[in-house]
């Protein structure tokens, strides 16, 4: 199995004894190296397409290829081996070591022992599995490293397709979201053409680069990019399933460095009074910024800078006060929000990766980001 585009064409699953289809009609095309996420409903057949992939189930009528492909033609042996499989349960062997589980599909198709542990060693690393951990079995480990095992051990043979049914559901929030960052890391450096099934909206719009609404009867309702998902449901069912806080949601999909940033009411310190009375006027600020040597200073109120003025030759002489707000560019907009909402400023600065001054952003910015 070479390639890694999945197309579903006419896809539908009537299961014995149902006088309704679980999966009606369905059409979709799964990018190469991209996150497709199926979301919906209870019964609006999301894990039952995915099980269709990889032929756990197969499709009452309709085609389903990989590359171009029917699955059909492919042996279930030949065919599964190219598919890594995640599931909530995780479902590790417990009489098994990480080690062995991990190891689990290269054993199966024959590799020698020193390619396995030398496959086990790098997939350890690269989802984050300390060493001393592959001796342990799975009940010694916690929810969240028994789901990094399962990724491991789906990846093990490098398959080009991951197939991931509700990976996360089983763990804590706050492990849920460091494990939906690990996998983002994780596809920047495997680009594997995923399909994930979840139930939690937002889940799907931070992981996925196409999103797959499905109702009930798996009834495509629209399939699009998180943000036009967010901007622009296709009709009130989608609209309702992402919710009405749809603009808050688009705000963690779009980064600081996406925005126009202004300069800001801003001057080297090697500026005039006068220089720094234009920018105050131009901008109708009542803070004026400083700089030096590329980097941000801080702030000074205008009112000192008028009183002061007549008796400045220069702005050396300004105290200013330690930015309140400060963000890198490839903050979110949400992260820009916050930081502005809960700090005494109205504009977060914002820093380059190398530590200079990147502009600034503001309250207006990130609306006019998000109208865009």
């Amino acid at each position: 199995m070479t390639g890694t585009t999945i197309e579903l064409r006419g896809v539908t699953k009537t299961f014995p004894g149902s006088a309704t289809p679980a999966v009606a009609p369905l059409d979709l095309t799964m990018g190469d190296g991209e996150i497709t996420v199926l979301i919906g409903p209870s019964g609006c057949g999301k894990t039952t397409t995915l099980r269709m992939i990889n032929r756990l189930t197969n499709p009452t009528a309709g085609v389903i290829t990989i590359d171009g492909t029917d699955v059909r033609e492919r042996s279930l042996t030949e065919l599964r081996r190219g598919i890594g499989y995640v599931i909530q349960q995780i479902g590790l062997f417990p009489h098994r070591t990480v080690a062995q589980n991990i190891a689990t599909v290269p054993k199966l198709v024959g590799w020698d022992r020193a390619r396995i542990k030398a496959r086990v060693a790098e997939l350890a690393e690269l989802v984050g599995i300390e060493p001393a951990m592959l001796g342990r079995y799975p009940a010694e480990l916690s929810g969240g490293q028994q789901q990094r095992v399962g990724v491991a051990r789906a990846l093990a043979a490098d398959p080009p397709v991951l197939l991931m049914d509700e990976p996360f559901g089983a763990v804590d929030p706050i492990v849920r979201a460091r494990l939906q960052r690990e996998l983002l890391a994780l596809q920047a450096r495997v680009h594997k053409t995923i399909v994930l099934v979840t139930h939690d909206i937002d889940e799907a719009v931070l992981l996925g680069d196409k999103v797959a609404v499905l109702n009930v009867g798996g009834i495509l309702e629209q399939f699009a990019a998180p943000d036009d998902l967010l901007a622009h449901p296709a009709n009130e069912f989608v609209a309702d399933f992402v919710g009405h806080e749809r603009s808050i949601k688009r705000l963690s999909l779009s980064r600081v460095e996406d925005l126009d940033l202004g300069t800001g009411p801003v001057v080297d310190r090697s500026a005039s009074v006068d220089e720094a009375h234009a920018v105050l006027a131009r901008t109708g600020s009542t803070w004026l910024g400083l700089t030096a040597d590329q980097q941000f200073l801080g702030w000074v109120p205008a009112a000192e800078l008028a009183v002061a003025g007549a008796g400045l030759d220069g702005l050396d002489a300004l105290e200013v006060r330690p930015p309140a707000a400060q963000v890198h560019r490839d903050a979110t907009l949400r992260e820009a929000l916050e930081l502005i909402l809960t700090s005494s400023s109205s504009t977060a600065v914002v820093v380059n990766d190398d530590g200079t001054y990147g502009g600034t952003v503001t309250l207006e910015s990130i609306r006019g980001g998000l109208a865009r």
